[in-house]
Parts: C-alpha cells; structure tokens; sequence
C-alpha cells in the first residue's frame, strides 16, 4: 500500500475526533440556539401571555381610526419630522398596535432615538413600552444574536461548524445509518444509552437540523455576503445592492411644505381590502410633508412566503413601488422562503409543536454528545482532569444554567412591576444572574446525576410558582380574556405544566436509579 495513501479507518478516526472537538466548543452556543429558539417558536403566544393580563383589550369595543390615533401619537412625542416610522397592525394573538417611532433626542450623538410604544386599539391609550415586557423579544435575541454586539456573525459561525458537524457525523454512521436506524439499547451501560439517544435523534432530525443549519447560515451571515458583493461587485455602491435585493430605500429630503395625510389613510384601507391580502405592518416617510410615501405591507394568504408591498405617493396615490407575487425579486423571495421554514410559520400550530419537540430532541443531542465526550477522556490515563471539569460545568452548569433561567425569566415577568422603571434592564439581570449562578454551584460537583435532579425539581419549581402567581395576581383577567378569544394565555400555562410535570418525572427517575458501581460505571459521569 501506498504509505502516502490514507486508510479509510485513519479517516474516519480523524472525523470522529474532529466531530467530538467541534461539537465540544460550540455545545453551549448551539444549546441556547435550539433552546431558545424552541421558545421563540410561539414568541407571540408568550408575548400575549405576559401582557394581556395587565393590559386587557376590550374585544367588543371598536377600533379607533388608524388615522386619529396616529395625529393623536404624533401629537403626545417629540417625533423627528425627518425621519421615518412604522406601526405594526394588531393581531389575534398580540391585539395592540406597536408604534416604532423615531423622537428627537438631543443626549444622543445623531439627536433621536428609538421609541417603540404599544397603543390600545380601541382606546389609543399607551400601555407601554415595546421592551417593558421583554421576555417573549429577548428570548427571540438570545436564539440569533446572544444579546451580544456582533453576536449574529458568532451565531452564523457557530451554525457554520453546526453544519460541518452534521455532515460529519452523517459520515461516521454512514456504515450503521440503516441497519440500527431504530437501535435504543435499554440492558446495556449508561454509554450505550447515551450513544444511542444521540445517534437516534440525530438521524431523526436530520432533515430539520439541515434546514435549520443553512437557512440560520443564511441569516445570521447575510451581511458578509452582503459586504462582499458591495465590494466586489458593486465597486462599493452599497444603495445598488439593497435596490437589485429589494430592499429599496427612500432618499429624497423631506419637503417643507406641509400637507394633511387623510389621503394615506385611505390608501392603506384600499389596500386592506384587497382579496388574499393580510395587512401586518405599514411604514410613513417624511409623514405631514408633500412629498410624503406610505409602504403598504403585508402577508399573501394564497401563497407561500409571499409577502406583498405596495409604496404609495400620498399626495396623489401613484404606486412608486410594488412587490407581489407578479412582481417579485429572486433574494426577497428567497428570503422569505427561509424565514418562513426556519420558524415553521405557514402551516399552523401543528407545525410549529413539531419544531418545538424537535428543537428540544436537538438540545438533549448536544447534551448527550458532551457527556459521551466526557465519558471517553476519563477512560483515558492521559486526559486532563482540568477539561473534563470544565467540559462538566460547559454541559451541566451551562446547558442546565439556561434552563433554570429561563424559568426565572418567566417567573420575573410575571412578578415584575408593570409600572417599574427600566423592567425589561431588570428582567435581564435576573437571567443572567440565574444563568451565572447556577454554573457557579456546578463547578466540581461529586453526584452529577443528583445535581441535574436537583437542577429539574428547581426549574420545575419555578414554573409551577410562576402559574400560582398567575392565578393569584389575574385569576379574574385571565378568565375574561378566555371568553374573549385571548387562549394563548392559558395555553402557555398549560406548556409551563407540561414542561414542569416533565421536569419532576425526569428528576425522580434520576433519582431513584442507583446503578451498580462495576468497573464501566466507575469511569461515567453520570454515576459517579
């Protein structure tokens, strides 16, 4: 044999170890990735649940005019008269209006800033403001940026290596891929359960990591392809781009000859009408001047991931742009494609109970891949006792630290102030806190499986605090918006039980096992 030739076994040796390596180093990342967009899947059900209770919407009321609550916003803020806003229409599931507006600023270094309100419909009073209940948008955050700056380019590089992973570990099965496609040992040592959960649900979720791997590449890396064709092939010209992309913007200064808008208002009502046609949001540039543009936007209910606009010329309702399924551009469509698939948002709430089990089948993966790689380094003499520690706290401290917080930022939700200064600031701080805290208790811990008991008795706990204290701060409110329509409030209680009930069953289970200590289960984490 040539000696310059690779054996087939060395390589896959090679990619097995590598697979090992990288799935280490992004474990927590891509834990708090899936965890945190298993939740984010019903962001507007957790959104309705944590707001209506203390701002219910009288649903036999009517609407106001869009038309008056805007001169009645524009009236109460500072808003910048050169600038741009946008208000996101009500839905089922979150019945407010959401004013984005731009208000002048003079602390800041560009003299405004952003100011995103939630507006009442039928009163047009402002309940608050948009990140004053923060749970349902942070959550959303962690899954594609971390809350960190630059955290979206992280997150596109940890789906990149995600990637790689899953084509790797495709390899390394390759042999075995049918033949124990189903194969879930329940006589043998804690590893093979372990090998094989992560091996089944690998190959389960194939399909639906691979998705989620390339459309969140796709996502969260879009700028440097975006800097790279602006470099390259438009010599600079950034505008170009987003005008090819679709993502036309408006240049021309603002006029200083006033004009009344009731014509734009009209404009957008003509549009509601339209069949097929679902209005979500609608966008005012240089609003109360003549050469004012409103952007019609909203969703084709008869096709898939089309969304239509329409930009309008307020003072004689000539149509200057328009993006539909007749008229539409390749990287927008294309987008919206992946959007779409990534959220599992077109085919209702089956789809979207799908991803959430997958998601969290995904997260206990990754878990189960750490622990087999802690279980192979303490069978060898050679390994560091430093890195198994850290890989312990990473798995257990780290993974379980998100769960736990995540109950905490439930239960601080609800707890919370709707009055309090800053309580979205406050909200956060409980999070991490919990997050930093329960990695903290999991540094050199003997009884890892009495601790990740003791990690599930709390998270459950907490949620099931979290429902008494719903029902003894809304009892009445709660029961008021069943009668009107509002059920995701309750539904996501009843995802709290679920998922505490879960979270009890699991920690007794680990509890009440007590394997023989034989000479394999000395060396298992899991045991010991």
């Amino acid at each position: 044999m040539n000696p310059r030739i690779t054996s087939p076994h060395k390589v896959i040796k090679n990619l097995v170890e590598a697979h090992s390596w990288l799935g280490l180093i992004i474990s927590p990342l891509l834990f708090i990735v899936f965890w945190a967009g298993a939740i984010t899947l019903f962001h507007d059900e957790v959104a309705q649940w944590a707001i209506t209770p203390h701002h219910p919407v009288q649903s036999s009321q009517q609407d106001l005019p869009l038309g008056s609550l805007v001169k009645q916003k524009m009236a109460e803020y500072p808003v910048a008269e050169d600038g741009r806003f946008r208000i996101n229409m009500p839905t089922a599931l979150v019945p407010y209006y959401i004013f984005y507006l731009e208000v002048v600023d003079p602390t800041t270094d560009s003299g405004r800033q952003s100011f995103p309100i939630l507006v009442d419909p039928k009163t047009g009073e402002t309940v608050a403001g948009k990140d004053d209940f923060l749970l349902s948008q942070f959550i959303y955050r962690l899954h594609y940026n971390l809350h960190l700056p630059g955290g979206s380019y992280l997150i596109g590089i940890v789906t990149l290596v995600f990637l790689f992973a899953l084509v790797s570990g495709v390899f390394i099965h390759a042999r075995k891929l049918f033949k124990h496609f189903f194969q879930y040992r329940i006589d043998k040592q804690r590893r093979d359960h372990l090998l094989d959960l992560h091996t089944v649900v690998g190959v389960m979720s194939l399909p639906f990591t691979v998705m989620y791997a390339l459309s969140g590449l796709v996502l969260n890396l879009a700028i440097v392809f975006q800097l790279a064709f602006a470099t390259f092939i438009y010599q600079g010209d950034q505008q170009a781009l987003f005008n090819d992309a679709g993502f036309k913007r408006v240049v021309e200064p603002r006029s200083k000859t006033p004009m009344a808008m009731d014509n734009a208002f009209t404009l957008i009502e003509q549009t509601k009408q339209q069949a097929n046609f679902e209005l979500r949001n609608v966008i005012f540039h240089h609003y109360g001047a003549d050469n004012a543009l409103v952007q019609v936007r909203g969703t084709d209910t008869a096709s898939f991931a089309q969304r239509d606009e329409v930009t309008y010329r307020v003072a004689n309702g000539a149509v200057v742009d328009k993006v539909n399924a007749e008229q539409y551009n390749v990287f927008r469509q294309g987008r919206d494609v992946l959007v779409t698939l990534h959220f599992g948002d077109f085919a209702g709430m089956d789809v979207r109970i799908l991803y959430f089990i997958l998601a969290m089948a995904v997260s206990a993966m990754i878990v189960a891949g750490n622990m087999l790689w802690i279980n192979q380094r303490r069978a060898q003499r050679h390994s560091s006792p430093r890195s198994i520690a850290i890989a312990s706290t990473i798995t257990i401290g780290g993974c379980g630290g998100i769960i736990v917080a995540t109950a905490v930022g439930f239960l601080c939700e609800r707890l919370l102030p709707a009055t309090l200064t800053a309580r979205g600031d406050w909200l956060v701080s409980c999070f991490v806190v919990a997050l930093l805290a329960t990695m903290l208790v999991s540094i050199n811990i003997g009884n890892i499986k009495r601790h990740i008991s003791r990690l599930l008795l709390l998270t459950s706990a907490l949620l099931f605090t979290t429902l008494i204290a719903d029902w003894l701060m809304f009892a009445e409110q709660m029961i008021t918006l069943w009668q009107n329509g509002f059920t995701a409030v309750i539904g996501v209680q009843v995802a709290m039980v679920f998922m505490a009930v879960i979270g009890v069953y699991s920690a007794l289970k680990l509890k009440d096992s007590t394997p023989m200590a034989t000479t394999d289960n000395l060396s298992n984490p899991l045991v010991n």
